[in-house]
């Protein structure tokens, strides 16, 4: 692990000034009296200073990141080897007057001193840019560009490392992993760029940066680091799943089992249902003309609505449900609204979202819907305080109570089933038939079956890999 190099100088001078404090003295007549007092003093100084880097660097450091100060000299393990062994041969050459041992030390301290210059000056003049898209779905990999450009007139910087960190903006927070791009020449006045691989395996919000650009050579005995606050966000889209073709049809019955048989014949009447007995009411073109003629009673046909040309999607989210769930109602959520899109229905839909992040969206254009209900469904998390009548007053604000085909998605679909209809006859009271063009479906498996048209194989874990299928999250750039 790096060590700060302001904390081995303060040790340093602590362990100098101390040496010299009492052990000099007691050789040399000139370093008594007053001498000696500042010596100690200073070594007591070295001392303190020292102890609070330990304890209070980091957060030092990031404040002074904040002011604009991002440049931090560390010392690696190999540094710290080269130092010690700098430090037997000057205590040596002193305490056993050795001018050999001397030599030695100060043969040692040319390539010390030489490479704190370099790393020093290979740092200067560089900027780091970063290149990635904002929206991905759950599951796919991500590529992100890396562009470094030295921007001083005659030196190259060499063997460069620029690590990028992913933290996580909402759920389980903390460092997730990192990208890095190793450029292994930078001419000036040029510029290279490099990339890396993320695959982000469940839906929510992360952050990019910041960008830490770093550099060893020649010798790996000091590194100098450089911080840029470059963030960006990415939004990580719930992954859709494979709808039945026929999920109206499925979701009508459904809603018909759990009510009246009666069938609503919809705007677009394009699937035949069955022949029946005829009804007040009904259009006198749906006569079955031969069936009529054979059962000596007037017959029609009955049609069931094959598409809506309205439809609002309710997701109720009450945190009670295991997390595999939650991940399973979001998904098929977000694949009813991604439907209206793959359709072209010139209807009106909606989107609304009860939980910790309740989003509403209401858009005519079925391809901006789709986008927008993705990003809401994004970064929805369950709350035990979801308002679902706030969800509804939205709907009802934007007239789709009254006609609209209607899905709920909840962890609680036994208290919806028995609050919706007093809600709706006070929010709407025409909409009094709003319970048969309703379909209240739980999260579990078996409950949403009906719309699927695929087996669920969710992953809900949080995972980060900094090696994915097309190979590892580091690039060396020539």
């Amino acid at each position: 692990m790096p060590i700060s190099a302001s904390l081995i100088i303060q040790t340093l001078v602590a362990f100098a000034c101390l040496f010299a404090g009492i052990v000099l003295p007691q050789w040399y007549e000139e370093f008594r009296g007053v001498t000696q007092i500042i010596l100690l003093v200073i070594a007591g100084a070295a001392a303190v200073s020292a102890f609070g880097n330990v304890l209070l660097g980091r957060k030092i450091s990031e404040a002074l990141a904040r002011l604009g100060m991002r440049s931090r000299v560390v010392i690696p393990r190999e540094g710290l080897v080269y130092l010690a062994i700098m430090l037997l041969m000057a205590v040596g050459g002193l305490v056993g007057h050795s001018n050999m041992l001397l030599l030695v030390f100060g043969l040692m301290a040319g390539p010390w001193i030489a490479n704190g210059w370099f790393v020093y000056m290979a740092l200067r003049g560089v900027t780091v840019v970063r290149t990635a898209h904002d929206r991905i779905m759950a599951g796919e990999s991500v590529i992100v560009e890396i562009t470094v450009r030295n921007n001083k007139r005659f030196m190259p910087s060499y063997m460069l490392d620029i690590r990028d960190e992913i933290t996580t903006v909402q759920g389980r927070a903390g460092l997730l992993g990192a990208g890095i791009v190793t450029v292994a020449r930078l001419p000036a006045g040029s510029g290279r760029s490099g990339t890396y691989e993320a695959v982000f395996r469940q839906r929510g919000q992360y952050r990019l940066g910041p960008l830490r650009i770093s550099s060893r050579f020649p010798l790996g005995i000091g590194e100098r680091a450089q911080v840029f606050a470059d963030s960006c966000l990415i939004l990580i889209r719930p992954n859709t799943l494979r709808l039945r073709t026929d999920w109206h049809r499925r979701l009508h019955d459904q809603t018909e089992s759990a009510l009246q048989n009666s069938t609503r014949r919809g705007v677009f009447d394009d699937e035949f249902h069955r022949i029946r007995e005829f009804r007040e009411g009904d259009n006198p073109r749906s006569i079955h003309w031969l069936s009529t003629a054979r059962r000596g009673e007037v017959m029609v046909q009955e049609f069931h609505q094959n598409r809506e040309s309205d439809l609002f999607v309710v997701l109720d989210l009450t945190g009670d449900r295991p997390d595999d769930e939650i991940e399973v109602a979001v998904s098929v959520a977000a694949s009813l609204c991604v439907s209206r899109t793959h359709t072209g229905t010139a209807g009106r839909s909606i989107l609304a979202v009860t939980g910790v992040h309740s989003g509403f969206v209401n858009d005519l254009k079925a391809s901006r819907f789709a986008n927008e209900a993705l990003d809401a469904l994004a970064i929805c998390a369950p709350s035990p305080d979801a308002s679902l009548p706030d969800a509804f007053r939205q709907i009802a604000e934007a007239g789709g109570l009254l006609r609209s085909q209607g899905i709920i998605i909840s962890t609680r679909p036994d208290h919806c089933r028995l609050t919706i209809p007093d809600l709706c006859a006070d929010l709407v009271p025409e909409a009094a038939d709003i319970m048969s063009r309703l379909a209240i479906l739980g999260t579990s498996s078996a409950e949403l079956s009906p719309l699927l048209g695929q087996e669920i194989d969710l992953n809900s874990d949080l995972l980060w890999s900094e090696t994915t299928a097309s190979g590892p999250a580091r690039s060396i750039v020539s």
